[in-house]
């Protein structure tokens, strides 16, 4: 009996220290947003758009820990405009045996990281294809003509 209980405890031990990864796999590539021309109909009048990507743009693989989440957060580069707004959302579970926590509706991307996703793995479990979504708002013809870029930053942490 002492044979196995050390057995099971080091089993948990070797599991315990194994590492976390975070896969982030996007298949949509870059977004580019093209205004379409049907959509500006007046001289002088502003246009205003909102964009959103794929349900799938992103899809998202764990394998971590016992209780694990990830937190996003935007890193500006210096070509961003501050009136354009980024969004985020898990638009879907995936697939595989680890529980989901968190909800679908979008948050804000920010310089602060938020939590996105979370969830419960057990041995063995992992959580595949997560899909990831993004929308932008601020778009306008009061915007230069130019490409804006940024960085989306995930981190995974856990137990």
């Amino acid at each position: 009996m002492k044979k196995l209980m050390m057995l099971l405890i080091g089993l948990l031990f070797c599991y315990a220290g194994s590492a976390q990864t975070l896969t982030i796999n996007t298949p949509g590539a870059n977004w580019t947003l093209l205004a379409p021309s049907t959509l500006l109909t007046a001289a002088g009048t502003n246009y205003t758009h909102v964009e959103t990507t794929a349900l799938n743009h992103t899809l998202m693989k764990v394998n971590a820990t016992l209780v694990w989440s990830v937190s996003v957060q935007q890193s500006s580069t210096s070509n961003w405009d501050t009136g354009l707004k980024l969004f985020i959302r898990r638009s879907g579970d995936g697939t595989g045996g680890a529980l989901l926590t968190g909800n679908t509706n979008y948050i804000q991307l920010t310089s602060t990281a938020q939590p996105l996703v979370g969830g419960l793995l057990g041995l063995g479990f992992s959580r595949d294809d997560i899909p990831i979504q993004y929308k932008i708002e601020g778009i306008s013809v009061l915007l230069p003509v130019k490409t804006y870029s940024t960085t989306i930053l995930f981190t995974v942490s856990g137990l």
